[in-house]
Order: structure tokens, then sequence, then C-alpha cells
């Protein structure tokens, strides 16, 4: 106690080995490593997106395990039966909420910093884009939630009601036009981080959801000559070996066998579930693929392609052999072939995932013409996609058929379900599919003698939106929960 009080300055000095927010946010490799890790949140989202996106469409089901019920969680994310406990749900609300941290951070401290130039100018405007980012995932997913645009600086500041949507809305169109100026173009960008055109992406995304189509059209028309056009040959976008090619405009990076968990296992979890894996992977040795069979094709979509569809083959593959699930045989069952490519460690992968990439941009301005009564263009950019395909052009253009050419070119990257919803008809399809599975359990991968329980597919208006974490409510009393949980 003597020591302390004789000395007034002793309990503020920091100690040069440990890092904080007072001695951190100064240089450019502090500031290099903070976006780093303002990333870093993306690769766990889009290793699990898929479970609460297109697994929630009319695109794909599962292969029912009823000798694992561990998997009932992501099963509920499929049959709209979700509770307000489930993991899946809070670790998007986490993940979102901690990109929206780091990136406070940043954007607080990064015009005091010591250190000017391009590099700077990058960073700022890629943390704008990554709290745009986040909210958006949020808004779409939750509806309105808890706003933060600065680091709160005590316990009491973290238990906020939640903002209404417009206010979120506004918000994420603030950052994004804050950071059109500050990102760089495609010849300058950074592999795996934000360009200008991947902030019209985003933008162009925001508004087509609030059907703002003459700005959305405005913002997408600013990527149409930025550098990027569509590959000659559709299973190129894909391949590790041609990550970061000329149709890509924003993707997250995974690396394999690296001491952290960065790698991606989408992959393996599209697989039919089998002791082991090489048999289509080829990677030994074995390791069973625990939660496999999951995002599985369904006959609907199949049914979708045309004759000489170069997306088929590229997309979807079949498998037939024993299966390690109680009472299933696959029997020429459909996988997801598109993220399957070589690797060297069994359910590591350095699969990367797109998240924007010029064939999205063509599809999204056709529609924003086609809204806007333009037909005549946007039939010219589909017809592009499909020349791209080796399919005949179209002579005309209705809604149901752009939804469609979205639907077999954008398949399992995430599009389906919020192409339903800002449709409008997202209620109607989902009912409608889950009659057809309750009608014929066995057409969608349940063992003879099981199938859908009553009260799943009874989607209703409110289940457009996720619950808020039950944990989160428990943590925040000024939490209210959404309709229908």
């Amino acid at each position: 106690m003597l020591v302390l009080t004789s000395c007034s300055d002793f309990l503020e000095i920091l100690p040069e080995t440990n890092i904080t927010q007072e001695n951190f946010y100064q240089t450019e490799s502090d500031f290099l490593q903070a976006i780093t890790g303002a990333y870093a949140p993306l690769q766990t989202l889009y290793n699990q997106d898929w479970q609460m996106t297109e697994f929630r469409s009319d695109n794909a089901h599962f292969v029912l395990n009823l000798g694992n019920r561990g998997n009932q969680p992501r099963e509920d994310l499929g049959t709209f039966t979700v509770e307000t406990n489930n993991e899946i749900v809070l670790n998007k609300w986490l993940n979102n909420y901690l990109i929206i941290s780091r990136s406070n951070f940043i954007i607080q401290s990064i015009d005091n910093a010591d250190f000017n130039g391009q590099s700077k100018t990058s960073i700022k405007g890629e943390a704008y884009f990554l709290r745009a980012f986040a909210y958006f995932d949020l808004l779409k997913n939750f509806g309105g939630v808890p706003l933060f645009i600065e680091p709160p600086t005590s316990f009491s500041e973290t238990f906020k009601n939640r903002s209404g949507s417009s206010e979120i809305l506004d918000l994420i169109l603030s950052d994004i036009n804050t950071s059109i100026p500050l990102l760089p173009g495609k010849n300058n960008q950074v592999p795996g981080r934000a360009t200008v055109s991947a902030a019209y992406m985003l933008l162009a995304d925001v508004l087509m959801s609030q059907k703002r189509w003459s700005e959305a059209e405005s913002a997408l028309r600013n990527v149409l000559n930025a550098g990027y056009n569509l590959l000659p040959v559709y299973d190129e976008i894909f391949k590790p070996s041609n990550e970061g090619n000329s149709e890509i405009i924003f993707e997250i990076y995974f690396v394999e066998g690296t001491s952290q968990p960065l790698f991606s296992t989408f992959p393996y979890q599209f697989l039919p579930e089998l002791d082991d894996p090489a048999i289509i992977t080829g990677v030994s040795p074995a390791a069973r693929n625990g939660g496999g069979s999951f995002n599985i094709p369904v006959p609907e979509l199949l049914d979708l392609y045309e004759d000489n569809d170069s997306r088929y083959e590229a997309t979807i593959a079949f498998f037939s052999g024993p299966s390690p699930l109680p009472g299933v045989i696959y029997d020429n069952l459909p996988y997801i072939k598109k993220y399957q490519h070589p690797h060297a460690i069994p359910n590591q992968t350095g699969q990367n995932w797109i998240v924007y990439r010029y064939a999205e941009t063509l599809l999204n301005l056709a529609e924003c013409l086609f809204e806007q009564g333009n037909s005549n263009e946007a039939l010219s950019l589909v017809n592009q996609i499909r020349t791209r395909a080796g399919l005949q052009e179209l002579n005309s253009l209705d809604k149901n058929t752009l939804l469609n050419e979205r639907r077999i070119e954008l398949a399992f990257e995430n599009k389906r379900w919020q192409d339903l919803v800002r449709s409008g008809i997202a209620v109607e399809v989902m009912n409608q599919f889950g009659e057809r599975i309750k009608a014929n359990p066995q057409d969608y991968f349940y063992p003879e003698g099981s199938g859908p329980l009553p009260n799943m597919f009874n989607v209703s208006q409110d289940y457009l939106l996720y619950p808020i974490p039950a944990s989160e409510i428990i943590l925040n009393p000024n939490l209210t929960q959404n309709p229908g949980y």
C-alpha cells in the first residue's frame, strides 16, 4: 500500500509487453493486424452460413440420421422448427457482432494513426464495408438489432434495446457510401479483401431487398466496366487452383494445413455421410465425416436443369453404396460437386467461399431492369449466362424464368432463400415444398417408415426471420424476441 500511494502515476504505466487499446491502434502494422482480425469471423460464418440460407430453401434437404439425433438443431433450420437456443443461430449473431466490434475500434482510431497513404485509406474503407456487411446480415436474419457505432466504454453501455430496421438500414447505406471512395479497385485488391466493386455489390444487395430497383441498377452498372468477366468454363470458377479469378468480386479465403483453424469444412458436410469419405475425396486416412449428408439437392432442382447445361455436371454428382446411417442405402444419392476439389488433409480443405461474382452482377442487374419494365436489356444479360452454360438463348423473360435462371446459376451459393424472401413467395413456396416432402418422404432421403413430423414446414411470415438467441436475451433483458418464437 505504501508503494502504491508513494507514486501517483504507478498504476497508469502501460506494460510494454501487453497489448491494449491505448497502445495498439497506432502504426500501419497495428491496423493491418486489426483489419485481418475484422475479416477473420467471416471464415466461421461461411463455414456454416449455408445452414441458415441455402439449406432453408427449396433447393436442398438432408438424409435423416435416426442413429444420431445430435444433428437435430441443424435439421430444425431446414424444417422451420428452430428453437431459441439453436447454437447455429447464436453463432451467426456472435460472429457478426465480432466483426462489428473490431470494425468499430478501427473506425474510431484510424484517423489519429501515425501513418498515411493508400493503405490507411483502404483499411478505413474496409472497416466501414465490413460493418455494413455484418449489419446487413443481421438485418436479413433477425430484423432490428442493437446498434453499436462505437466501442462501448462501460459494461452498462452494452445493454441496448433493438434499433428499428429502418435505423439499421440507414447505417448500412451510410457505411457503404462512406467505403466506396476509400476502397481500391480490382487491380489493387489484396486477396480476400474488399474492393469498391464488392461495396457496389453489397449496396445493390441492400437496395434490391428494399425494392429500390433504379438505385440498385445504378450501383450495379459501376461493376460492369470494372475489369470482371464471365469465365468461359463454369466449373473453373470454383477451383482452389483458380482462386481470385476474373469472375470473382469478393470471396472468403480458407487455408488448409495451418496450425490455426483457417480451413474450410463445408465441402465435407455436403458429402453423403461415410465411414470413409475417401471413396469420394480420395483423401486418406479414413475419417468419418460426421454431420455429412446435408444440403442434398432435391428432385425439383435436378429436374430444372435443361439438357446439355454444363452447370449440371459441374454442380451435381451422385453416389451409390453402403451407408453408416440406420436404414439408409445410398442409391444414386445426389450431392454438391461444386466444392469438391483435391486437398491433402481429411475434413480440411482450402476451398474458398465466393460471396459475390460477376455472373450475379449480371443477374442482379437483369432483375432490376425487369422490375422497371426493361425486359429487353434484362433478357440480353440472362442470355450471356445461358450462352456460357451451352444453352440456347431465351426469346422472352418473365419473373418465374428469371428466378429459375438465378436458381441454377447460383445453386448452393447461399442465394436462393433470400431470392424467395425478396420476391415475396417464401411462405408459399416453402409450405408447398413441405407438403411434397410429407407426401413422399422417401423421395427426399428419409429412411423407409420415417418422415417429417406434423409440426414441420408450417411456415408463416414470422419464420422469415430467425429468433433472437435466448442466451442474448438472458444477458440483456432489454432485448425483445421476434414474433412466433
